[in-house]
């Protein structure tokens, strides 16, 4: 292992040189683009001239008006090399801890019918680009995120875009906590003499540190070879397990699976309280992911600043195909490979390992150190390096968000006072980053002692936030009758409903376990006793496994160990058909008490009219 611990040490400290030195060039452009534009806004000049002489300066603007051909004062060449490197780096994003992590300790306990949830993040691409994003490119140049659009759909209700900015930064600022939790599982995986909350300190004061500045940023370059570092090391792990197996011979390996039902990829089974089955994967998973592809910010910045709507369109679907490569990698990784290879001694319950979160990296781990030494410590370095930019940029961007989403539109006379002191807005954000920074390493630290798995979490907290937020976009898109009132009245009640349930979920058992079997009945033979345990602590595993007594898992409220056994995935469906009734009803009933119609926003009629999908898509298409 100590091979493995010097080339992670050596590969960090080279990705943060090179991070460094990408995030300095980056200051110092945004300085210097401060400066020309400050120097150019004191000149008197047309329009045209002034964006000549920003052109000049290397910085580009767009036109004002809300046409799909926008101002680009470079060549066509030099335009879609910047085009291309927009679409590698967005394709590089499952480079992710959380995938690396979660992903195959998830497989690993629940089996490969999880592949179906390829499907549904599948037809989310779908519904983001066809149904999302030919309203949202469409929009004025002016509106910089979609709480502004909710914002401007509902009458230019300043407490819409805050509710919504809310919501969404919630899930965003625990998205960041996953990536800060992944990255600490794989340190704590290579080095475990370090404990985990020191290496989840480690790792988040170092992101706290480039997020006071706007985050760490990477060339496209290292993105690239971060990625291919990743495909590399899952390839060889995958293959080495296949045949260089010391029990099993190849032919062997799938009939092993076969024979323990790890085999079986889709589920067909209608029962709600089932985690993974075909319906809910290819129903309800959809729709959050669509919200993900299209109106997670990030992505909703990254689209709309691409000129041309198809090129944008494309964006927007164009890391499926790495989505679908990477999961099935690590799904069948886990649900099949990680199950042989421990056959018989369950890590997890023999304690071998400290957190069910490590099987996966153990697995990697064990493997490539036997047969490739030192390679798994450049391929942890590089997700780690990749993780902690992200995290970096999204904590700055969530701190910028509350600013800018949240305080400034229900605080504006103060905010407005605020704007005109550059020295304390700064001070500000910086303050509000280093506080969210500390709270995402706060939180990452107690999510250890959660029983479910990095993925799951990710999942439940996606269904039980984005869903919500999916079925309000869907409703004020399509529904011209749906008022402010309605709308958000609907909407939190939805999430607090979900969040509840969420709580429940996490915290009380099911009543139908979802896991296979442990067995720790081979556990003393060579095979699995010459393996290094990852727990420091580990001695010998136990003689028989203990099964708690199922009072000890879920309250004694039938009706309430129902609700919180309901598998987290039929959130999404029952969000999206909460919002379009209960939307509608609320909407009705407050134009009927308000205006004893049923349109409360008849005035505004020809205003919205500009927010609806229907007929923002006819009037573009004419």
């Amino acid at each position: 292992m100590y091979w493995e611990q010097i080339a992670f040490c050596v590969c960090v400290i080279g990705f943060i040189m090179l991070s460094s030195v990408k995030t300095i060039d980056k200051h110092r452009f945004n300085l210097r683009k401060k400066k020309v534009i400050q120097s150019l806004l004191k000149k008197s000049m047309s329009r045209e001239d002034l964006i000549k002489q920003i052109a000049v300066s290397g910085i580009v603007v767009k036109a004002e008006d809300n046409t799909e051909v926008k101002i680009e004062p470079f060549d066509g060449k030099a335009h879609f090399s910047k085009y291309l490197k927009v679409v590698i780096n967005y394709c590089m994003t499952f480079n992710s801890a959380i995938l690396v992590v979660g992903s195959i300790a998830e497989s690993y306990f629940l089996g490969v019918r999880i592949m179906g949830n390829i499907i549904g993040i599948s037809i989310g691409y779908i519904y983001a680009a066809l149904i999302v994003h030919p309203l949202m490119y469409g929009l004025e140049s002016d509106i910089k995120t979609p709480y502004q659009y909710f914002e401007r759909r509902f009458n230019n209700k300043k407490y819409v875009r805050a509710i919504t900015a809310f919501a969404a930064m919630l899930f965003y600022f625990f998205f960041l906590t996953l990536y800060l939790w992944g990255c600490a599982v794989l340190l704590s995986t290579l080095i475990p003499q370090i404990p985990f909350w020191v290496s989840v300190i480690l790792i988040g004061a170092y992101s706290i540190i480039g997020s006071t500045i706007g985050g760490f940023t990477q060339s496209t370059k290292t993105n690239v070879v971060q990625f291919c570092v990743l495909i590399a090391g899952l390839i060889i792990a995958l293959v080495l397990t296949v045949t260089r197996h010391k029990i099993f011979e190849q032919s062997e390996i799938w009939q092993i699976a076969e024979q323990n039902n790890r085999t079986i990829f889709f589920d067909t089974s209608a029962d709600f309280t089932t985690r993974y089955t075909i319906l809910n994967q290819t129903l309800s998973i959809p729709l959050p992911w669509a919200y993900i592809h299209s109106l997670f910010l990030p992505n909703f910045i990254r689209y709309r600043n691409i000129p041309g709507k198809k090129r944008s369109q494309f964006l927007v679907i164009s890391n499926f195909p790495f989505m679908a490569i990477i999961n099935s990698f690590l799904f069948i990784s886990g649900g099949v490979l990680c199950f042989v290879y421990f056959y018989g001694c369950d890590p997890a319950s023999s304690g071998k390992i400290a957190n069910r979160n490590q099987l996966g990296t153990y697995w990697i781990l064990d493997v490539l150190s036997e047969h490739v030494p030192s390679y798994t410590g450049i391929m942890f370095a590089s997700i780690i390096a990749y993780s902690v930019v992200q995290h970096s940029l999204g904590i700055a961007l969530c701190g910028q968000t509350i600013l800018g989403e949240i305080l400034k539109p229900m605080l504006s006379e103060f905010i407005n006072f605020f704007d005109s002191n550059e020295k304390l807005v700064y001070q500000f954000k910086t303050m509000l980053t280093i506080i969210l920074g500390v709270l995402s390493t706060g939180l990452a630290i107690s999510l250890q002692y959660l029983r479910n798995t990095l993925l799951s979490l990710l999942l439940i907290s996606n269904n039980t936030i984005n869903a919500p937020l999916f079925g309000l976009y869907f409703i004020s898109a399509f529904n011209p009758y749906v008022n402010h009132v309605g709308a958000m009245l609907a909407f939190l009640s939805n999430l607090g409903i979900n969040l509840w349930l969420a709580f429940g979920t996490v915290l009380f058992s099911r009543l139908k376990s979802q896991d296979f079997p442990p067995d720790i009945s081979e556990c003393n033979n060579d095979y699995h006793s010459n393996m290094t345990a990852l727990n420091i602590y580990f001695q010998a595993p136990p003689s028989k496994l203990n099964v708690p007594s199922s009072d000890s898992f879920y309250p004694k409220n039938p009706a309430l160990a129902y609700l919180y056994s309901v598998a987290p995935i039929w959130y999404c469906m029952f969000s999206f058909l909460f919002m379009n009734i209960f939307g509608f009803l609320f909407s009705l009933a407050y134009s009927l008490l308000k205006t004893r119609s049923f349109d409360a926003d008849q005035k505004h009629s020809e205003q919205r009219k500009q927010y609806l999908y229907f007929y923002k898509v006819f009037k573009m298409s004419t």
